[in-house]
């Protein structure tokens, strides 16, 4: 094993070396088995091959090809384009659904109004059915718009403050004798935005022995710029001067590109060195390739851009900016089966058989004669054929047919029998298109048409869900996390008909998607009747009215009319956080004030009873206890008279039994003083 120090760094010319061997080895170069079975399989569905035997024999070349790509593809556009939401951000938590929708809705407004995404399925599926792969690259895209603004009468102060503004510069200025500027300003606007387009199958090459776009080392996207161009992406025009009209990767006279335009006479490439310089083409290829080029001993990806020989960018990266629809994929290879290639064989048979049963009969309208020599008076009218044309014969047999071999009856079966191969290969029969006589008859019911249509659909629906998880579901991740990484400014705009403020720059790095579609006969008008019986149930059912309420019955409803293909879902239903408090009616308020107006006064009647009769209450309480007071102090009163009276009696009797003692001695005083005693 080797150290670290053992490792060492390259330089550009080393890149653009390296990038070289990796083209000229990739699958879909030029001269690859695959570039030219692409080839081989757009001359059959533009119905150029397989060419008559001889140049006497019928034109006529079957259409197996085109029907079965172009059956395949309406069907998978009628899924993905009826205005349904097929793709959505699943929320992490009930406090994620608003957030989850608004980034749903954002992503595809930039895939739907930003960016073409109908044309881009369009051509993703075609070159996916007839070249093996359909490659669409995503990017972010910087860019800026200017208009020129008039100003007039302005200060000093006031010019210097617009032109410190970043998108601002002079355009005209004149200034005044006082100073005073008027003039024009060009005003820049960035229009940076995210670009998702198809690139032709040619365009793209990949390592031989690439399993997918997440694991492959080296892949690349060439095409032609001019020099005027590539000056204006932003390269050095010294640079740019260098590089080469001798390129080994031009591909102007690629057969897999002429073969596109050989029906419009286009079969030749343009030679465009005549022109300016600046209109000179030149082929560019931009590609993503693991490289170490510091010499770490660590393999990183890098995206080189290169013209000829001449290196005009390289930096690292984190992804590869391409996402690729497979329809028919082989476990551990990048390229699958092709679609197309598949009825070849098929368009062959039925060519030869049905070019055979024409053959035979214009044979049969315009048979070959025997004519006997000198049987004829003027050969030339023979030849003739004009109808009722008079032939002058010497000899009543000297003209007859000559015998031609029958048809063969087992023809017709055969063709017949390359009819169900071509179901069987194809995955599309004339039951889901409506074709078959025998099945939608008055002897099937609807439902089992229905059935029948559904089951003859399962291949369809295989490469549909093949279309929605492997190509429409990392389309729309990336496109999301491009609109995370590089747009930070707030905008205001229209998602589901109300406008919304965003700012990506706050959104999840990463979100998970849910895809949910239905692809059969009828399904989209199941899914509404499944709806609409939901709701029935729902509103009539009294122990569910509480949970299913006027947001419930919004949501149910916008779905139905979205199943249904109508997209402008505000123009017959508002949300019903957007519809203000009802206002009640002024008689009605009136009756209302008037009745909250009795009611007060009754509530202040009954406290003002409460209160007298608690009032009455307290002041015979008071009056019984005056009356108990009253009567206790005339108790008392009474009591202390009894009592005063008692004593005086008392008092009385002593005083008068003392006066009685005093005149008792009295009378023994005088008793005793007097002389007689």
């Amino acid at each position: 094993m080797k150290s670290k120090e053992e490792y060492q760094a390259i330089d550009d010319e080393k890149i653009v070396s390296i990038v070289d061997t990796n083209l000229r080895r990739s699958i879909g170069y030029y001269d690859s088995e695959l570039s030219k079975e692409r080839r081989k399989v757009m001359d059959y569905y533009s119905a150029s091959l397989p060419r008559p035997a001889h140049d006497g024999n019928s034109k006529y070349v079957s259409q197996d090809v085109y029907d079965a790509v172009e059956s395949m593809k309406a069907a998978l556009l009628e899924t993905f384009s009826t205005g349904n939401k097929t793709l959505r951000f699943t929320p992490q938590g009930a406090e994620d659904v608003p957030m989850a929708e608004v980034c749903t809705e954002y992503t595809d407004y930039v895939l739907h109004r930003q960016n073409n995404l109908f044309e881009t399925m369009q051509t993703v599926i075609h070159d996916g059915l007839i070249a093996r792969a359909g490659i669409c690259k995503v990017y972010w895209s910087k860019q800026s718009e200017s208009h020129i603004e008039a100003v007039e009468d302005l200060t000093e102060d006031e010019l210097d403050a617009l032109l410190a503004q970043d998108n601002v510069e002079i355009e005209e200025i004149v200034e005044d004798e006082y100073g005073i500027s008027s003039g024009e300003l060009r005003v820049y606007r960035d229009t940076s935005q995210v670009k998702v387009e198809a690139i032709a199958p040619e365009e793209f090459l990949i390592e031989p022995q690439a399993k997918s776009l997440d694991t492959v080392s080296f892949c690349a996207h060439r095409t032609k710029k001019s020099i005027s161009d590539l000056i204006e992406m932003g390269y050095d025009e010294d640079v740019v001067a260098k590089i080469s009209d001798n390129e080994d990767t031009d591909f102007d006279n690629d057969p897999e590109i002429l073969s596109r335009f050989d029906d419009i006479g286009a079969d030749r490439g343009f030679n465009d060195k005549g022109y300016q310089r600046q209109t000179r083409q030149v082929t560019v290829v931009e590609a993503y390739i693991e490289l170490d080029v510091e010499g770490t001993g660590t393999a990183d990806l890098y995206r080189v851009v290169k013209a000829s020989n001449i290196l005009l960018e390289k930096e690292m990266v984190s992804r590869r900016p391409f996402v690729a629809f497979v329809p028919l994929p082989i476990p551990h290879a990048f390229h699958g089966n092709n679609f197309a290639d598949k009825l070849v064989g098929i368009q062959n048979a039925r060519t030869v058989l049905t070019r055979s049963i024409l053959d035979h009969a214009m044979v049969t309208n315009n048979p070959r004669y025997t004519v006997v020599k000198g049987g004829l008076t003027n050969p030339r009218e023979l030849i003739d054929n004009r109808v009722g044309g008079i032939v002058n014969v010497t000899r009543p047999d000297a003209i007859s047919p000559m015998q031609q071999a029958s048809l063969n009856p087992f023809v017709f079966q055969t063709i017949q029998m390359l009819d169900e191969d071509k179901e069987d290969t194809s995955g599309v029969s004339r039951l889901s298109q409506g074709l078959n006589k025998d099945a939608i008859s008055k002897q099937n019911s609807a439902a089992m048409v229905e059935q029948l249509a559904t089951m003859s659909q399962q291949r369809q629906k295989i490469i549909a869900r093949n279309f929605a998880n492997n190509f429409l579901k990392p389309l729309f991740t990336l496109v999301y996390q491009l609109v995370v990484e590089n747009e930070s400014e707030e905008k205001i705009v229209e998602l589901a008909g109300r406008y919304v403020q965003i700012n990506p720059a706050q959104w999840t790095d990463k979100r998970d998607v849910q895809v949910e579609f239905h692809l059969g006969y009828g399904d989209q008008e199941t899914m509404v009747q499944k709806y609409l019986a939901f709701h029935t149930l729902f509103s009539q059912d009294p122990t569910l009215g509480q949970m299913y309420g006027p947001d419930k019955k919004f949501k149910m409803l916008a779905a139905v009319l979205e199943k249904s293909g109508i997209k402008n879902v505000a123009d017959f239903l508002t949300d019903p956080a957007q519809i203000p408090p009802p206002q009640p009616d002024p008689a009605q308020q009136m009756q209302m004030q008037m009745a909250q107006k009795q009611l007060e006064i009754q509530e202040r009647q009954t406290v003002v009873s409460e209160m007298k009769a608690q009032f009455d209450a307290e002041i015979a309480k008071m009056k019984l206890q005056m009356q108990q007071m009253q009567s206790q102090a005339d108790f008392a009163l009474k009591s202390d008279k009894m009592d005063l009276q008692e004593s005086q009696q008392e008092h009385k009797e002593y005083v008068n039994l003392e006066e009685l003692e005093i005149a008792r001695r009295a009378e023994d005083v005088r008793a005793i003083a007097s002389p007689n005693g």
